[in-house]
């Protein structure tokens, strides 16, 4: 079930015993941009900004067989579920993504398989931090229950998607909350996440030790000990907003799990998003020098 890809010579495998600091689980996807097709998903935003601030990564994830992205992916260690040994041959999950004044509507072209607990690596499962990230809703809630010693992240994007017969997708509410919420150290929502139902932001805050509301261009909201705090955002120009969320998820995790501090975490996110907004798809994610020069600049 499990095909574990090496994608350079350098990579940590998934048979070795190396502890990984940081796991992605969700699908890698292909996301439509004129005549292309370039590398898109949570998990590839994720784990790539988990690799430029240093640590030792992996990603459990579900492609076809015209996955088209690994040599992108060098450094990381992926364990890909191998849909071709029930005969299914899902295709890679592929979106189209249109803005018009900021705001997005998305159609999906094909959806990859299911992610299950009995496909996560056991030598995986005590990883320092794991980031659930679907965005199709790939993840089955069993996973959730083979990191009991990790800080477990969550961006419930892809679990409140729903597509039409055209592939037009729709917000939906989560169904499966109570399988999932009281085992998540971080919840990361985006106001486009919830728009349609804003009242879930106090229902799963009062469930998790911290969520994080990310606003755009108004930057994020933390809600954490009964307590709200907003933190603006860094003032750059927006080329591309896909993948900041997962960047600012990754990056929040990666300094709550070194500070326990939710507040500089916050802080540090909101930078590190500053920067992937600022160029096409994964090439404007930054490392921990960037994010701490514009950190002093703007501190200055």
């Amino acid at each position: 079930m499990i095909e574990n890809r090496a994608v350079s010579d350098n990579e940590v495998k998934a048979s070795d015993d190396c502890r990984l600091q940081f796991l992605s689980i969700g699908h890698f996807t292909h996301d439509i941009v004129g005549d292309d097709l370039i590398l898109g998903g949570a998990a590839a935003y994720s784990s790539s900004t988990a690799k430029k601030l240093g640590l030792r990564v992996g990603v459990v994830t579900a492609v076809g067989s015209d996955f088209l992205h690994y040599d992108k992916l060098s450094g990381i260690s992926i364990a890909v579920v191998n849909s071709n040994s029930d005969k299914s041959n899902h295709p890679t999950t592929t979106f189209l993504n249109l803005y018009e004044n900021g705001v997005r509507r998305q159609f999906i072209r094909g959806v990859a398989a299911k992610i299950c607990a009995e496909h996560i690596p056991e030598n995986w499962c005590d990883a320092d931090i794991v980031y659930l990230c679907p965005v199709a809703n790939e993840i089955e809630s069993s996973v959730i229950g083979k990191f009991p010693n990790s800080v477990i992240g969550a961006s419930p994007q892809g679990w409140m998607r729903r597509w039409d017969s055209d592939g037009s997708v729709y917000a939906q509410r989560w169904k499966d909350t109570e399988n999932i919420l009281p085992h998540i150290d971080v919840l990361v929502m985006s106001e486009e996440d919830i728009a349609p139902f804003p009242d879930v932001i106090e229902e799963y805050a009062a469930l998790v030790k911290i969520t994080v509301l990310t606003k755009g261009a108004h930057g994020s909201r933390l809600f954490h000990e009964g307590k709200i705090t907003d933190y603006p955002a860094f003032k750059v120009k927006v080329f591309d907003p896909t993948g900041a969320g997962d960047v600012f998820a990754t990056a929040f995790l990666h300094k709550y799990g070194q500070t326990k501090n939710p507040h500089e975490a916050s802080r540090f996110a909101n930078c590190a998003a500053s920067f992937i907004v600022e160029k096409e798809g994964t090439s404007g994610i930054p490392n921990v020098q960037q994010i701490n020069e514009r950190l002093k600049l703007y501190s200055s």
